[in-house]
């Protein structure tokens, strides 16, 4: 974990290492090919874990501050495989225990309007 992250993540019950294969063999093949959609695949995963986690009380937070070098050697995870994110996983603790600049970032995320977000029609920027 990077400093900031690891200021606050450090009380987590647990940090989950988000990662995905990057290559799959259809069933009855033996040599493995891309799988191009394995991002896609991972980010629905974790925004699955994510809600099952705050449905039974816990808190998530995904993290990329973390250095995946040293991650995938300590955690002996080879090669064609990406890593992803951290995910720290927990209950609330009291922000009085964070330093005063993490103290002050503990409110809601403004969130921007659907109508920001999403549109009918052809892309546009």
């Amino acid at each position: 974990m990077n400093e900031f992250n690891r200021s606050w993540a450090q009380h987590a019950s647990a940090l989950v290492i988000v990662i995905s294969k990057t290559t799959f063999a259809v069933p009855g093949a033996t040599e493995e090919t891309p799988a191009l959609w394995h991002t896609f695949d991972t980010g629905s995963a974790w925004g699955h874990l994510a809600l099952q986690a705050s449905i039974s009380g816990w808190h998530t937070h995904g993290m990329a501050g973390f250095d995946q070098e040293l991650t995938r050697k300590e955690l002996n995870i080879p090669e064609g495989y990406a890593l992803h994110a951290a995910v720290a996983i927990g209950k609330l603790g009291d922000k009085a225990t964070l330093a005063e600049y993490l103290q002050a970032r503990e409110e809601p995320s403004p969130r921007r309007p659907l109508s920001e977000l999403a549109a009918e029609g052809d892309f546009t920027l």
